[in-house]
């Protein structure tokens, strides 16, 4: 890294407290990490170490993690090689005005169990794939923004820090949705069957090509067949195999228009042949691939 640092001295150097971006590049560590704020840690390479609240996680390339106020998070290693990142800091003022913009504030009471009026449900304490929800996307397009930068680029930190405050709400919305559509009574129980949900759900945004079973993701997320297809549906709105078929169709639409035939596109995808492939790709489409193509 080192024509790409002059953006995140940019970032960090911009007058809007407690708002900040930083390039990391460690060979050892053994630290606490501060949690007076909101801490996205964004890998670049390598694998990051954590140990939060007395609980070991990681993560790593295309992948992200959000550490919380009041949380105890140490971070250590040695590695072969520098493990990268981006570490993006957020202050709870700058997520709190952004929430009261967005929605009518909720009443501050004695019952509110949460440590933010704008807080839904408990913060999830998880590694995040980049492809499992909008904040993820947003953080991959933003990554590639911060180390690909055009020559000219002029950014507005403020109205950045404000969108990026934003997207961070929308998805801690999003995810308490997930939550309370699981039919369990204990947050704690509600928390790990999203955590092994998302397990398959990222693992299908990764595999959906591929001739992934039922059988596959029932060993990525620990849960019997039935239950695994049930819980998914009430999360993501869709089944497992659902899910595949729409990405499939999603994917086959591109290799489409970029002049593959119908016959390389079921291979490519893993449908069983052209003839399965088209029937499933009608039936979602209204349109076969080739009146697709030539429509």
């Amino acid at each position: 890294m080192t024509s790409d640092h002059g953006l995140f001295e940019k970032a960090s150097s911009q007058p809007f407290p407690g708002n900040e971006i930083k390039h990391s590049s460690i060979l050892e560590m053994d630290i606490e990490l501060d949690t007076s704020r909101f801490h996205i840690s964004l890998p670049i390479s390598g694998k990051e170490l954590y140990q939060v609240d007395g609980k070991d996680y990681a993560a790593q390339e295309n992948e992200y993690f959000i550490f919380h106020p009041k949380q105890s998070v140490r971070a250590a290693g040695k590695f072969e090689k520098s493990v990268e990142g981006i570490c993006i800091f957020l202050s709870p003022a700058t997520i709190g005005e952004v929430a009261n913009a967005l929605t009518e504030p909720l009443e501050a009471s004695l019952e509110h169990p949460f440590n933010y009026t704008w807080q839904q449900h408990e913060f999830m304490v998880k590694t995040y794939g980049l492809q499992e929800n909008t904040f993820g996307q947003y953080l991959a397009a933003l990554r590639r923004r911060l180390l690909h930068p055009s020559k000219d680029q002029v950014v507005d930190w403020v109205a950045f820090y404000y969108e990026l405050a934003t997207e961070f709400l929308k998805a801690h919305r999003q995810i308490g949705q997930h939550l309370q559509a699981i039919p369990s009574a204990r947050t704690l129980t509600k928390q790990e069957i999203y955590r092994r949900l998302s397990l398959a759900h990222c693992y299908i945004l990764d595999k959906y090509a591929e001739p992934v079973t039922l059988e596959d993701l029932e060993q990525v997320a620990f849960f019997s067949k039935y239950h695994l297809v049930r819980l998914y549906r009430q999360i993501y709105g869709l089944t497992p195999h659902q899910h595949i078929l729409q990405l499939r169709v999603e994917r086959a639409k591109e290799l489409l228009r970029k002049d593959y035939s119908p016959t390389e596109v079921a291979l490519m995808l893993s449908f069983s042949d052209r003839r399965a492939f088209g029937k499933v790709f009608k039936k979602v489409v209204g349109l076969s691939p080739m009146g697709f193509v030539g429509k």
